[in-house]
């Protein structure tokens, strides 16, 4: 039991650190992070900060970074993931 317990935090903490690598250089790329969520959605708790939100969410397993533009839209609007150059975009998929 103890060793599950922690095999949990210890994968917690790694799914932490990856996103925060998204998550941090999205930020410095100037680009608009909508979310940044511990868990899959359906969100449990929610506070935002500033522009994004910091959630936990009810599905344990993983974690996500949201930023605005990640699906195509926000074209032209120069905060948008798509607006951004290649190496912008690339940095912030590998900084995880």
């Amino acid at each position: 039991m103890l060793t599950a317990i922690i095999f949990i935090i210890v994968l917690g903490i790694l799914v932490l650190v990856h996103e925060f690598g998204h998550f941090y250089v999205a930020k410095k790329a100037g680009m608009k992070v909508e979310e940044f969520g511990f868990g899959f959605p359906p969100r449990f708790f929610g506070i935002k900060k500033g522009e994004t939100v910091y959630s936990i969410n009810w599905i344990p397993f993983g974690g996500f970074v949201k930023i605005y533009g990640e699906s195509g839209e926000g074209e032209g609007n120069p905060r948008s993931f798509v607006s951004k150059s290649l190496g912008a975009r690339a940095k912030v998929i590998v900084a995880g």
